[in-house]
């Protein structure tokens, strides 16, 4: 499926171009930056349109509609002049609920009524969206409530969804604003089991795939949004069951402590590594994170209650601090930081904050009508972070009218160029580059998956969908070539430097027990075995080393516990059609030529032994005949570097080394066009 970058700055308050007035909205696609939910509930709106105890006793019922829209019109006005383009609209259940009792949780959907449910979403819920439109804002749509804890596929919750959204999808008004309006599928499932209530991998596609499938049926052909599971935390399964059809992006929920960040664990790398891995979609499809916030701990410190005076803890488990009033805790210097250069890594993530009283001070815009970010504009909190932000995005993309000439500057390519520059990566490693447009009016356009590259060599390096692949040690130049809307072609070069792959980590994290109670221990290098226990090394994904010769195995003394080297091509120790090599001496050789196993697709490399521990010098791959190590030299980044400029292996500055020696981590850096490996 075609990964669209995402490119229309959109979000709760926030800036694109609708100072510039472009009405009607212009059609929406997938391609956009920024997304602001909200939603028609007395409550969550601090009861300032109504509550069941004011002069009136607003309700949900007729009555109630006018006032309700009255007060999203400010609301709107407010977003508008804030330069929000996106509202992300939430059809409540306490206007499509009958006789629900007070207290009803929102997962419960015994109470949902049809005939409610149409006839709020035409006078209420559609009026929202128009209203909305009116000032310039696109509307995601998300369904009546929240998931409940389990689901499985055929279940109630799916039949109320398929109802919930076929009765949506068939609205005229709806299909005819296929470009500003788009469905967010579900709100925060948990788990979600196969029809015979089994775990299974294509369970999240089994779900949600039909209703998909019945929205494209009755002729609404927009953006829907897909959620994964573990509160929209989880998308490991779409990787290789991906829900099918065009104009698909996923839905993803991020707070402070999700995705192994936290101000607590706030690196860059970490965050970007650990959100890559719970959602690869973001390789392939937009993705649209739908709620974040946060803001920094109130001093002293101490843990936030419920209602009843109970502890608070996050869906994770995690405690939860009180702090200026977001749901989550954080501070922008340090666990905000590592979002946004997650955001800035991968291009093609939106974003909406939680609630509007995330962003503004909602009491400034109703009672004063004043734009002010809330929490009293505090630096460390989401609120007037999100405001920098989106100031330095407002200039970079933008929507035109849908009837505009393309001509003119903002059409007229004058360049691009590869932002990232030359790069260096690890054999098998795979890295987004970020190639631009650069249009006469200054804004800029990321294509890096639009483009197309023609490597020198090959066999180096590889590109599928902006992503440079190491395939074997050396370099390489590229070319990069896009093709414009009228038809002309821009080129620009860089090169890349694949580096040998390490495939045996000595650091404690990447030795993993396999069998039985094994240790490993760092500093000696000690793998220490039960009886028939194995230690080693694990590859998920499976490695491909049938290009070398020779793996060698370097002990520091000879072991007497009748020690092996074992191969498995499959992803388990069991019933394998493993090689066994006896380690012998202080060195043993395997001879890769030998070996009758399929060497492209290595999932485990171990020890065993009958028990005891051996002391390892080293381990590695080589296509050396004297059994030496195999080394690549690392070439100069070829571009103006600051005499104590500290940049890693994707060409991305990190620092001074003035400001970050003695806290970079372990790897390989380059430090005045020179590699410097820090231990």
């Amino acid at each position: 499926m075609k990964r669209n970058i995402i490119t229309w700055l959109m979000l709760l308050g926030c800036i694109t171009i609708w100072a510039q007035g472009v009405k009607p909205l212009p059609t929406l696609h997938v391609e956009g930056r920024w997304l602001v939910e909200d939603t028609p509930n007395m409550y969550f709106n601090g009861w300032r349109w109504g509550s069941p105890w004011d002069a009136n006793s607003t309700n949900y019922d007729d009555a109630g509609v006018p006032k309700c829209l009255a007060y999203f019109e400010k609301l709107f006005d407010g977003m508008e002049r804030a330069k929000c383009n996106v509202f992300r609209l939430h059809m409540d259940p306490a206007w499509t609920n009958l006789n629900a009792p007070s207290g009803t949780g929102e997962n419960v959907i015994t109470y949902f009524n049809e005939n409610r449910y149409r006839k709020y979403l035409v006078s209420l819920y559609l009026e929202l969206a128009k209203k909305a439109m009116n000032h310039g804002l696109y509307v995601v749509v998300r369904p009546p409530g929240v998931c409940p804890q389990n689901l499985k596929v055929g279940d109630d919750y799916q039949n109320y969804l398929l109802k919930v959204w076929d009765i949506f999808s068939q609205n005229s008004y709806v299909k005819e604003h296929f470009g500003q309006i788009s469905i967010e599928l579900a709100n925060e499932p948990i788990s979600i089991k196969n029809a015979s209530n089994e775990d299974d991998v294509k369970a999240m596609h089994d779900y949600f795939q039909p209703i998909v499938n019945k929205i494209r049926e009755n002729g609404f052909t927009g953006i829907i949004w897909v959620p994964g599971t573990g509160y929209q935390s989880n998308y490991r399964n779409y990787k290789t069951h991906p829900i099918t059809g065009d104009n698909i992006g996923y839905a993803v929920h991020d707070y402070p402590g999700w995705y192994n960040s936290s101000d607590d664990n706030p690196d860059p790398n970490n965050k970007i590594a650990n959100f890559h891995d719970a959602v690869p979609v973001v390789d392939t499809n937009p993705i649209f994170i739908t709620e974040v916030d946060w803001s920094p701990i109130k001093e002293p410190k101490e843990q936030d209650t419920n209602a009843d005076g109970s502890l608070r803890y996050n869906e994770m488990g995690q405690p939860v601090w009180k702090n200026l009033g977001t749901w989550a805790t954080g501070s922008t210097s340090k666990w905000g930081k590592a979002f946004k250069a997650a955001l800035d890594y991968f291009g093609n993530i939106s974003m909406t904050l939680t609630h509007p009283h995330d962003f503004f001070d909602l009491d400034a815009l109703i009672d004063q009508n004043q734009i002010a970010p809330a929490f009293n504009g505090n630096s460390e909190a989401c609120a007037k972070t999100c405001m920098d932000w989106y100031a330095v995005y407002y200039n970079v993309n933008w929507p035109h009218a849908d009837d505009e000439a393309e001509t003119g500057p903002a059409y007229t390519i004058q360049s691009i160029s590869a932002a990232t520059g030359d790069i260096e990566i690890e054999e098998g490693a795979n890295v987004l580059i970020s190639l631009k447009a650069n249009y006469a009016d200054g804004h800029t356009q990321e294509i890096c998956d639009q483009a197309t590259y023609a490597f020198d060599n090959s066999a180096i390096a590889s590109a599928n969908n902006g992503y440079i692949k190491g395939q074997t040690p050396g370099s390489t130049k590229v070319t990069a070539t896009y093709t414009g809307k009228n038809g002309q072609q821009y080129q620009t070069t860089f090169n890349v430097t694949v580096n040998a792959r390490d495939f045996f980590s000595f650091k404690q994290s990447d030795v993993i027990s396999i069998w039985d109670n094994c240790t490993y221990n760092e500093s000696t290098r000690a793998f220490t075995m039960a009886a028939y226990g194995q230690i080693g090394w694990k590859y998920p994904e499976g490695i491909d080393i049938s290009g070398y010769k020779y793996l060698v195995v370097k002990l520091k003394q000879a072991q007497n516990i009748g020690a092996e080297i074992r191969i498995f091509p499959v992803n388990t120790i069991w019933n394998a059609n493993e090689h066994i090599k006896a380690l012998s001496g202080t060195m043993t050789v395997v001879k890769l030529s030998e070996v009758n196993i399929d060497l492209s697709k290595v999932y485990i490399i171990d020890f065993w032994s009958r028990g005891g521990t051996i002391y390892v010098e080293d381990v590695y791959l080589t296509n050396n005949d004297d059994y030496s190590k195999q080394t690549t030299s690392i070439n100069t980044i070829q571009r103006e570097l600051e005499n104590d400029a500290v940049y890693n292996l994707q060409g991305v500055k990190v620092g001074q080394w003035s400001m970050v020696n003695g806290q970079l981590k372990s790897g390989i850096y380059i430090i005045g066009g020179k590699k410097v490996v820090v231990r």
